[in-house]
């Protein structure tokens, strides 16, 4: 095991994920040369072709890469006694990246079996969690992103938008860069900056009034607000905070369910008591199946989006336009 390289980036921090590959890539040397050295299967590949990518031979470079995201969505049952031997016996040139979601169940706190073979596998195995910060965590990767784009954020400031944002680090990179612009990079900035310019995550432009427009099944309105969003920010990063609202909605209807009251519901998911109050407010205008099923489906859009199968804009319009016509 020693001469494989297999690295497994996992958690729910996308962002972070895709910096640690870019990076690898470009080890590789130029970008021509790292492209040719480099492939990338944006769901899970046939055996077959994973087997031709890792034996591939380095072109005018030392290693190539082979980079696979969601190898662990819908593995047939028997895929683990196949792909486990594979994993060890690829060769020292090729470094493979297995990039995935969570793969820790904090419920049921058990391990994916992918997880527990990578963490026992030997020094050829590399495995980075990438969590989203929390708390804490959040307030320092606030102000260390602050300090990384030219400004400063004072600690109460920091700690006031960590509150508001919670664990979406996309929505923290933009809420700087508005306050940045805010104080004209001159002078630091305060908690009074945070509360006159920002707002709690995924209520920019009018994102509460999609949500509760989708949960009333009014497409004229949904469509009315998506297309002013769109308008406002970037599609991609527009996109993961609407994963990013229909999962917290998703977890706060079970958290509700389980008869958890706003202020359990804020504990439960780190996030402010405000926006807790609002989530759960919110959750109560859809059924636990129908946010999980809405989940799946922007899961499914979004691997679509990754794989060039559609555009974010189009992806976010036939969502609306179907999710607004069907009774939640």
């Amino acid at each position: 095991m020693a001469d494989v390289s297999v690295y497994l980036f996992y958690g729910d921090d996308e962002a972070a994920k895709q910096s640690e590959v870019a990076a690898m890539q470009a080890k590789l040397g130029d970008p021509a040369l790292a492209a040719a050295n480099t492939t990338t299967f944006d769901m899970a590949p046939s055996l077959e072709a994973l087997r031709g990518a890792t034996q591939t031979v380095p072109f005018l470079s030392e290693h190539r890469l082979v980079v696979v995201r969601g190898l662990t969505k819908d593995l047939p049952p028997n895929t683990r006694a196949i792909l486990i031997p594979f994993f060890e016996a690829i060769p020292a040139s090729t470094q493979l990246v297995l990039v995935e979601p969570s793969l820790f169940d904090k419920k049921k706190k058990t391990k994916h079996w992918l997880l527990k073979w990578a963490e026992a596998a030997g020094p050829g195995v590399h495995v980075l969690a990438f969590d989203l910060p929390e708390g804490a965590e959040m307030v320092a990767w606030l102000q260390a992103r602050g300090k990384e784009l030219g400004g400063e954020l004072r600690p109460q400031a920091a700690a006031a938008l960590a509150q508001l944002i919670g664990s979406d680090k996309l929505a923290g990179e933009q809420e700087l860069q508005k306050l940045l612009a805010y104080v004209g990079y001159a002078r630091p900035i305060e908690a009074a900056d945070v509360t006159a310019i920002s707002l709690p995550s995924g209520e920019h432009g009018d994102f509460f009034a999609l949500i509760d427009a989708l949960g009333a099944g009014n497409r004229a309105r949904a469509m009315q607000m998506l297309e002013a969003l769109m308008q406002e920010r970037d599609l991609i990063m527009l996109y993961f905070s609407l994963v990013g609202h229909f999962r917290l909605l998703l977890q706060t209807r079970e958290l509700a369910q389980a008869r958890k009251n706003d202020a359990d519901i804020a504990k439960a998911l780190g996030i402010h008591p405000y926006r807790a109050e609002k989530l759960a407010a919110q959750a109560r205008r859809f059924s636990l199946e129908a946010l999980e099923a809405i989940y799946k489906r922007l899961l499914d859009l979004d691997e679509q989006i990754k794989t060039g199968e559609i555009e974010p804009e189009l992806a976010m319009e036939t969502f609306v336009a179907s999710l607004s016509a069907q009774a939640v």
